[in-house]
Parts: C-alpha cells; sequence; structure tokens
C-alpha cells in the first residue's frame, strides 16, 4: 500500500522562512556533525532535533513528540522489560555458561564458532548489548581456564550478537525503529520473521569468515600479565610509613579528610607485626609504626605526604599478592549499557561509599587515564581495576552495575525463569500468525512480568536504556520531516538524473547499502536507519519495485557496525576486557563488512525480489 500525499507545512509566520526541506537538511547535517564528534549526549541530540522541527512549524507538536509515544518506542520498552527479567533469572546467563562456559576441550575454531553462533541466536530474540553483557563474563573465564587471549574471543562475541540483529523483527531497536516509519508512511510493516532467512545466511557467511581469515586476524593481546602491571599500579600506588608523631594515629580511615582533600585512597594497611587489612572500612584505626598503602595521582600523594610529614617506604613494589588476600579480591570490571554510572565520575556517584571497591585504575578504548580516577566520567566499556572484599564484590556484579570479569558461578535458574520464557514465547507465537498488533502484545507480556513479579515494578524504570528511547522517538520525528517535508522525494529526483550511473535497481540496492554502511560508522545504527529508510521507501515508490529489498539494503548496511568500536554499544564493552585498539576492529571488520556487503548485494533481489 502506498503512502497518502504529504500534508503541506505551514512555517509559523512569526519565524523567517525558509523551505521546509531545507530546514530539515540542515538539522540532518547539524545532527550528523554532533554524532560523530560526540560532543552532546545522543538523547539531548534526538530532543534538540524535535524542538527545532516542532519550533519551525516543518512539523506540529503532535507530530513532532509523536514520536516519544509511537508504537516502536513502546516495543523497545516492552523488550526492555524481557532482557531484565531473562537476566534477573539468569535463563540467558545459564544457556551461555551451558554452551560456552564449560567449553574447555576442542579447538580454538570451534569454540569461536559456538561464540558467533551462540550469541548470534540469543540476540534474535534479546537486546544484542544485553547478550554481551552476560556473555563477557562467562568468556573471561573460558579464556582464563584455557590460556586464549580474551582478544581472541570477545570481538566474535560482538560480532555474533550483531549479525543476530537480522534474525527477526524484535532483534534490535533499530528493526523496531525502522519498521514504526515504515508504518507511518502507509506502507506494510515488515513481519516478525520475514526476514530471518536472510540474516541466517549472512550468519552462515560470519561463521565462514572466523574459520579463515577472520580468526587469523583475531589481535593476540595479554594472557600473563598480572593486573598489576597491565594497569600500571605502580604508577598511582605507594606505600607511607606512619611515623610516632603522626597526628594519623588512632584516627579511622573515614575521619581522616585529608584522603578525601586529596583524592587519595588507602587501600591498605600493614601492622608492625606484617599483618595486612586490605580494602580497610571506614572504623579501621590507623595505628603507630603501621605502613598505609595508598592510592592516587602521584603529585596527589606527594602532597599528603609533605603536609602530613608522612615517609615513603623505600624501595617498595607493589605486586597483586600485597594488596589482595583470602577475602579480598583485584579484579578487573566492565561498565555495562544502561549502568546508572554511565556519564557519572566516581567521585559523582559515591562510588567508595555504595560498594565499599576501591577503584585503582580505569582503561578507555584500551588506554589507561593519567588523570584523577575519581574525576574520569565513565563510559560504556570503560574497564575499571577494582579491589575489595569477595561480599562487596558480588553484590556489585548482582546489581549488574559493573559486569565483573572473574570466575563466574552460574545461578541456579529460579522460579520465574518458567514464567518469562513461556511469556515470550506467546508473544512470538500471537504475533508470528498476526492475532495482534507486536507491540500490543510486547507490552501485555511485559505488564504479564511485572504482575508476576518476574520484574519488580519498581525495577522496571532502572532496566530502561532511556538515552536509546529518547533517541529514537526524535528520531522517528526527524524520519516522519523527512517525509512530510518532501526531502525524501527531492532527494529521489536528485539521484534518478544520475540514473545512467546507477544503472539498475541492483546498483541503487548497493547505492543504499553503502551509505547506511558509512553513516553507521559515524554516527548510530539508529540514526542512520531513521535516515535512510524514507529514502528507501520513496526509491521503491518511484521507480516501481518491491520496497523490502531497498528496505532491506538499509537493514543490512545498518547491521555492518564492525569497523568501530563506538559503532554499537556491544563493540564499545568488549574494547576494555579484550584490550582491544581503534585499529583492531578496522583490522579485523572491514573486510567482514566487505565481505557481507558482496553477499547482500547478491541475495537481496533473489530473496526480495524486485
Amino acid at each position: 500500500m502506498l503512502a497518502a500525499p504529504p500534508r503541506a507545512c505551514h512555517p509559523d509566520p512569526a519565524l523567517p522562512i525558509f523551505e521546509p526541506s531545507t530546514i530539515v537538511l540542515i538539522t540532518i547535517g547539524v545532527s550528523l556533525l554532533l554524532f560523530v564528534t560526540e560532543s552532546v549526549r545522543y538523547d539531548l541530540i534526538a530532543v534538540g532535533v524535535v524542538v527545532v522541527l516542532a519550533g519551525t512549524g516543518v512539523l506540529t507538536p503532535k507530530e513532532a513528540f509523536g514520536g516519544f509515544s509511537s508504537p516502536a518506542v513502546m516495543l523497545i520498552a516492552a523488550m526492555y522489560v524481557f532482557g531484565a527479567a531473562f537476566t534477573r533469572w539468569g535463563i540467558a546467563e545459564a544457556l551461555g555458561s551451558k554452551t560456552l562456559g564449560t567449553g574447555d576441550t576442542g579447538s580454538e575454531t570451534s569454540l569461536i564458532l559456538k561464540i558467533v553462533l551462540v550469541s548470534a541466536l540469543l540476540s534474535g530474540v534479546l537486546s544484542n548489548a544485553g547478550v554481551v553483557a552476560i556473555l563477557i563474563p562467562v568468556l573471561s573465564g573460558v579464556a582464563r581456564r584455557r590460556g586464549i587471549p580474551s582478544s581472541k574471543l570477545l570481538m566474535p562475541l560482538a560480532y555474533g550478537s550483531l549479525l543476530g540483529g537480522l534474525l527477526s523483527v524484535i532483534a534490535t531497536s533499530k528493526n523496531l525503529a525502522v519498521n514504526g516509519i515504515i508504518s507511518d508512511s502507509g506502507h506494510e510493516p515488515l513481519a516478525l520473521f520475514e526476514f530471518t532467512h536472510f540474516g541466517l545466511a549472512l550468519l552462515a557467511v560470519g561463521l565462514v569468515y572466523f574459520i579463515f581469515p577472520g580468526r587469523q586476524l583475531l589481535p593476540s593481546k595479554r594472557v600473563d600479565r598480572s593486573l598489576t602491571e597491565h594497569y600500571q599500579v605502580r604508577r598511582f600506588v605507594t606505600e607511607v610509613l606512619i611515623e610516632p608523631n603522626s597526628t594519623l594515629i588512632n584516627r579511622s580511615v573515614a575521619d581522616s579528610e585529608f584522603f578525601r582533600k586529596y583524592d587519595v585512597t588507602v587501600i591498605g594497611i600493614v601492622r608492625p607485626d606484617s599483618t595486612s587489612i586490605l580494602a580497610p572500612g571506614p572504623y579501621n584505626r590507623i595505628r603507630r609504626d603501621d605502613t598505609l598503602i595508598l592510592q592516587g595521582e602521584p603529585d596527589d600523594i606527594l602532597r599528603l605526604q609533605r603536609e602530613l610529614s608522612l615517609d615513603r617506604v623505600p624501595q617498595a613494589t607493589i605486586e597483586d599478592t600485597q594488596i589482595v588476600s583470602g577475602d579480598v579480591q583485584l579484579i578487573e570490571a566492565v561498565v555495562p549499557a544502561n549502568s546508572e554510572l554511565c556519564g557519572r565520575t566516581v567521585k559523582d556517584s559515591d562510588f567508595k561509599d555504595r560498594t565499599g571497591l576501591n577503584v585503582l585504575a580505569i582503561s578507555k578504548h584500551g588506554a589507561l587515564q593519567p588523570g584523577r580516577i575519581a574525576d574520569t566520567i565513565l563510559e560504556v566499556g570503560d574497564t575499571l581495576l577494582i579491589q575489595g572484599h569477595d561480599h562487596d564484590i558480588e553484590r556489585v556484579r548482582r546489581s549488574r552495575e559493573l559486569l565483573t570479569l572473574g570466575e563466574l558461578e552460574t545461578e541456579r535458574i529460579g522460579r520465574g525463569a518458567m514464567i518469562s520464557v513461556m511469556t515470550l514465547v506467546v508473544v512470538l507465537v500471537v504475533a508470528f500468525f498476526g492475532w495482534m498488533p507486536l507491540s500490543v502484545v510486547a507490552v501485555s507480556g511485559a505488564l504479564l512480568l511485572i504482575v508476576t513479579r518476574c520484574v519488580p515494578a519498581k525495577d522496571v524504570y532502572n532496566q530502561m536504556d532511556w538515552q536509546a528511547l529518547i533517541l529514537i522517538g526524535g528520531m522517528l520525528s526527524l524520519g516522519t520531516a523527512f517525509r512530510i517535508s518532501r526531502l525524501d522525494k527531492e532527494l529521489v529526483d536528485q539521484i534518478q538524473q544520475l540514473q545512467g550511473l546507477i544503472g539498475s535497481p541492483h546498483m541503487m540496492i548497493a547505492l543504499l547499502m553503502l551509505c547506511s554502511v558509512v553513516l553507521t560508522q559515524l554516527t548510530t545504527h539508529i540514526a542512520a536507519a531513521v535516515i535512510m529508510t524514507p529514502v528507501a521507501l520513496s526509491f521503491a515508490e518511484r521507480m516501481g519495485i518491491n520496497d523490502r529489498s531497498l528496505i532491506m539494503a538499509v537493514l543490512s548496511g545498518c547491521s555492518m557496525a564492525f569497523m568501530s568500536p563506538v559503532a554499537h554499544q556491544a563493540n564499545a564493552m568488549v574494547v576494555g576486557p579484550g584490550d582491544y585498539k581503534y585499529k583492531d576492529f578496522l583490522k579485523v571488520g572491514t573486510p567482514l563488512v566487505v565481505i557481507l556487503f558482496g553477499v547482500s548485494v547478491f541475495l537481496i533481489p533473489i530473496m526480495f525480489p524486485l
């Protein structure tokens, strides 16, 4: 069914009069610039887009803010509830541990293939970022036991989850956003498993790629280096001796304001009799002749020493064994998507007071942060070296505020697991047969999970990725403006003048996919899909061909976020644990994109006839 004629735009006469298409083009250009430079949060960009479109009269307020209440946004929110249920009851974790966590035998190649396959299949019904978050600790344990570098396993995990995004409509928020635009444009929305056969074909290509040459291109990073060596703890940790006349004697760790004043943390106390108190609590008192193990910037520790007349212990060397004990661990932890720590500093989040854990070092995009740790703004994928007692680490692990990379003990699946699985199955069956709209049945299923307490009502809002939801709502409004301003038609007219260069609909598929791939690497897969989908629909109408073929070109291109660690949250979360650099994604991801691009251009006209 073709779209209804677009309504006329009537800018507010009090405002300077510009062509609506010009306003939309400028808005898109500025948005892309902000996306690329990352100078403004994605959700703020989306809200700014809505305000501009409504303020200039390109859209009415109802149209501009309608994206936030669209069925696509509600459906995505419902799927976050399902993801929370599967995480809370250990379903996905148990599946991952059973299939991957026991992989202590077999070749490295077979393990990598299992990782790609399992992560893809799970991502077909759950959030790919959520799947990656669940499986990172599992694969960290496998890597340690088998002596395989984590860098050999975690990139296949991220890429497998991205390939799984083409297995169903509900696999990713990008698919759902595109489906919302298709429906709003008057076209028939995609069915639940309409392109699953195509997604399976690309998944098969991805599996073959990791047999050879993909496995050969995977970087081989550290295996045996200790955590203190890798994070260069000696730069940030110093031992000082408490002299008999020190003002710190008989004061508790919490009482002394000197440590907070200089952003210095006491991570250990060594008594004169050589007994140690590691990760001391606020009530542990400092005694005469104690040796304090302090963590902080060298300049801060030096100023503290001068003010308190503390003597540095000569020739002190800090090793793992000096800051860990029977119940105190030194582990790595990753900031996952949706963590409350995202966008906040360690100091602002009161991390030490809330968790009892000490942050000794922070790595961003594979590089150690040289500045004050407490003032570093945390982002998805940042890796923290933390020290703390077992029970404190376990509490943080259960809260999912951080993904700990130590050995993982899989919890027994709880009572809500069966309800969660059966609810999802019912939702898929009802949607597959078309008995109810997908958004309605998904929200109904999410409501059932809340009513049955599979997901506590008080936790629902914490499980939402509000930044993604706001981004999608704003981008949907941009897609509406793109269509209403007839910019999509104008763009089609311009490109049709190059018909001789384009040559055929097959070349159009390649062109749309290429634009989608490039935009995805530069911005986000959601923004790229929302911008390119109206163009694809307009081309399909103008050229009189099947809109599915061009839509699949856009979806495929926006799924190929393999070349950059920031193109997708799944990539960002494995950077720290895998010790990856930007060039590693270019090295492994570029050939995969080229291969999948060629295969997609060949298969789309066959599976979705023009």
